[in-house]
C-alpha cells in the first residue's frame, strides 16, 4: 500500500510539473503551487496573490500550501 502511495503521489507531482511548463511556461521541476508561491512573495502583484489565495483555499488541509511548496534550493 505505501508503495501505491507513493507511486500516485509522484504521479500527480509529475503532471502538476507539466502543466507548469504547459499552461506557465514555468521550469519543468517546479510545480504550479510552488511557482505561484513565488511569485506571490516576490512580486506582491495582485493576480500572484490571488491566485495563491484559490489554490491555498483547494489544498485547505495544508495551510499556506502555496509557499510550503517553493523549492528554495532550486529557484
Amino acid at each position: 500500500m505505501k508503495n501505491e502511495k507513493s507511486y500516485i503521489l509522484r504521479l500527480l507531482i509529475a503532471v502538476d510539473q507539466l502543466f507548469n511548463v504547459l499552461l506557465l511556461n514555468g521550469n519543468e521541476d517546479h510545480t504550479i503551487s510552488g511557482r505561484v508561491g513565488y511569485r506571490a512573495k516576490k512580486t506582491n502583484k495582485w493576480y500572484w496573490l490571488s491566485l495563491e489565495k484559490i489554490i491555498n483555499t483547494l489544498f485547505w488541509f495544508d495551510k499556506n500550501h502555496c509557499r510550503n511548496s517553493i523549492e528554495w534550493d532550486e529557484v
